[in-house]
């Protein structure tokens, strides 16, 4: 019986190193030895249809309306859309009110999920190029343009930009922050050789032939749109010179959730089995490495912690490896309790991981389980106070 826990330990432990260190320094080693593929100069700019799902963004709305309207991009070419799932604040009215700057409503009553408005407005829109976005996300002037240039390479089917978020508004920021370094590493990393594991959803570019109509229930629209781009052979590509700005979650009460949700997502995926084919072999393994193994990475914890007290008479290494999870939980209940400890770079760390795990864990059952509704209470909104680079002058040369 002791072989079994020896080899769940040595198992588990090898599969959470690589899924949080090993794949990282693969994909740079990989990233680095790959040649750069060319990109084409643009003739004319495509027409690009930028769509705005909203729920009750009345705060955010008007400063997202400005910002998309002095963005970089020509004026004939450029088509806004802001759909409305059933909003009941000041939504509707703002949307309408920027008609005579040619921004298009779709005002939708009842309250569906994302994943249909994304379907009836991408079914509404006009351009052959759609740019999906959140509507807290505001565009530094140039970044559409840089998403649209990336296309002009044929294997691209998609293109995500760099969304940057203030985590210092939030109350775990040091944790937030480390961990969306590491994951721009790797996007940067997997999409030059192969493709990035899951387009941003605050700002991404995708080709309209290429986006597939989304089940009424999805609650990862725009993972599934990730791997419907891939399963259509095509590559998504990751722009970091495409910047937007985005607040953060501002609690971790909220963040809980949110990764909560995310997992559950995470499960209807792979019950759904959408994930890259086998003739993608490259992107299966982007994919297991890093979703795959990072979803299950609470399972993972959990056998090593359990392994390690079963084996406590086996030697020391599996006490020590005890002791040091259990200080290390402990650590991150620390951070829960007290908000100054959370600030610090350590503590922020360590907490952000423990409670993702948690949440994780939570999101796990309740996907499986399908208790996690297709609609939700979004995060608290407020405008970005970082000011888009060069905005003010793109609008003098662009109005």
């Amino acid at each position: 019986m002791d072989l079994f826990w020896h080899i769940l330990f040595w198992l588990s432990l090898g599969l959470l190193v690589y899924t949080q260190l090993g794949y990282l320094a693969i994909s740079a080693i990989f990233a680095a030895l790959s040649r750069r593929r060319d990109v084409p100069a643009i003739g004319e700019w495509p027409n690009v249809t930028l769509v705005i799902p909203a729920y009750n963004e009345e705060s955010v709305l008007q400063a997202k309306l400005e910002n998309a309207l002095a963005m970089d991009y020509p004026d004939d070419c450029l088509e806004i859309i802001v759909a409305s799932d059933g909003s009941s604040d000041g939504t509707v009215e703002i949307a309408r009110s920027f008609a005579d700057r040619g921004v298009r409503l779709l005002d939708f009553t009842d309250r569906r999920g994302k994943a249909s408005l994304l379907n009836d407005a991408a079914a509404a829109a006009e351009g052959e190029l759609l740019c999906l976005c959140d509507a807290n996300v505001m565009f530094q002037a140039d970044a559409l343009k840089k998403m649209v240039t990336r296309l002009q390479d044929a294997t691209v089917g998609a293109v995500s930009g760099d969304v940057r978020l203030k985590s210092r508004d939030s109350n775990f920021g040091e944790g937030e922050a480390f961990y969306y370094r590491i994951e721009r590493a790797l996007q940067l990393s997997e999409s030059r050789i192969g493709s990035m594991m899951g387009v941003d959803g605050g700002m991404y570019v995708i080709r309209r032939e290429l986006f597939e109509p989304l089940a009424p229930d999805t609650i990862l629209d725009d993972f599934t749109t990730t791997m419907n781009v891939i399963r259509q052979r095509r590559s998504v590509a990751y722009e970091p010179d495409a910047v937007a700005h985005e607040n953060g979650t501002p609690t971790a009460r909220m963040e809980f959730k949110r990764r909560a949700r995310v997992t559950s997502g995470a499960m209807q995926i792979l019950k759904r089995r959408q994930w890259p084919p086998l003739a993608r072999p490259v992107e299966l393994w982007q994919f297991v490495s890093h979703k795959l193994l990072r979803w299950i990475e609470p399972v993972l914890l959990v056998a090593i912690f359990v392994s390690c007290a079963v084996l406590w008479n086996s030697g020391i290494f599996y006490r020590i490896a005890l002791i040091g999870q259990i200080i290390f939980y402990l650590l991150g209940l620390a951070g829960t309790l007290a908000v100054t400890f959370r600030e610090t770079r350590v503590g922020g760390i360590v907490f952000y991981f423990v409670m993702s795990h948690v949440a994780m864990m939570v999101g796990i059952v309740k996907g499986l389980f399908n208790r996690q509704p297709v609609t939700w209470t979004r995060t608290e909104r407020t405008p970005t106070t970082e000011k888009p680079e060069s905005t003010s002058a793109a609008v003098s040369q662009h109005r």
